[in-house]
């Protein structure tokens, strides 16, 4: 699962960079009226590339080549409390619900090009909430100030994450994926500086990156019907410790070198119930499979 969904998020990327021109659909412009960008994007049948602007300090720049024959693009924003409210919805013409945009989206050939760009700067606070029906799409946080993140797939491939050395400048309040039929990988997400990981999976899978050691205390919560989690964890000098409720339906396996200190309760050797840097899961599952490795 992590190869296939590396190599689409790569290709994603490899296509965008071909592409000659991509025309400007949409921006906000900077303004002392807010501080922080409320992004919600709904994409029913696209591919979609997130990240900070290398030069655009504008808070949002959207761009895209659509097919406008199949695709039809609102946006919309307003300011209050201090917040810009953006929506950008992409859906798909005589699109009803899912089994329109299923039969839509398997039907288009590799050739048809709708992809979108969004570009956010280095300046202002984001809460992003991304919604992707089908297609693939690549979310780059590095170095961008985000309070709460929600990313949610249809069927769609996902990659979020971050770049080595570009952590957020903030801390999460809440990093919230769901995949019912898709998958997600969430790269890095010691670098997120999470405070809580929701994650909630149907049919699909997800993998979450602790590869590397914690700085601060993160609590994930998940739940697996009758898909996939898999969890890289550090291997040294972050305490962790997992809560499981599992069935006899479901298949688990823990990484080694860590002890059952009471029935479905394990601990590594750093655990430590005060540690600064603790990073414990919550995870209940039924049908799925949950690996830690």
């Amino acid at each position: 699962m992590l190869r296939l969904v590396f190599m689409a998020g790569t290709s994603l990327l490899m296509s965008l960079s071909a592409l000659a021109q991509l025309s400007k659909f949409y921006t906000i412009k900077e303004s002392s009226e807010f501080d922080t960008v409320d992004f919600y994007l709904k994409a029913t049948a696209t591919n979609c590339l997130l990240k900070q602007a290398d030069s655009d300090n504008n808070p949002l720049t959207i761009y895209g080549n659509p097919d406008l024959d199949k695709i039809n693009p609102t946006f919309a924003s307003k300011v209050k409390n201090n917040t810009c409210y953006a929506k950008l919805a992409l859906d798909e013409y005589n699109s009803s619900g899912f089994g329109d945009s299923f039969t839509m989206a398997v039907s288009r050939s590799d050739k048809d090009n709708d992809f979108w760009k969004v570009n956010l700067n280095g300046t202002n606070t984001y809460r992003l909430n991304l919604i992707y029906g089908f297609g693939n799409a690549d979310v780059n946080l590095s170095g961008t100030s985000v309070k709460q993140m929600k990313i949610k797939s249809g069927s769609a491939d996902i990659v979020v994450g971050y770049d080595d050395g570009n952590m957020n400048p903030i801390q999460m309040d809440t990093f919230y994926v769901k995949a019912d039929f898709g998958s997600i990988i969430a790269k890095r997400m010691d670098l997120s500086r999470a405070e809580n990981v929701i994650t909630k999976i149907g049919f699909g899978n997800v993998l979450l990156d602790f590869a590397n050691e914690m700085k601060e205390r993160c609590s994930v919560n998940a739940s697996v019907g009758a898909g996939n989690l898999e969890v890289i964890l550090p291997k040294d000098g972050t305490p962790v410790i997992i809560h499981l409720r599992d069935s006899p339906l479901c298949a688990v396996k823990i990484a080694d070198g860590f002890e059952e200190v009471e029935k479905n309760v394990f601990v590594n050797m750093s655990y430590s119930a005060n540690a600064e840097n603790l990073l414990s899961f919550d995870v209940d599952v039924a049908l799925g499979m949950v690996r830690f490795k």
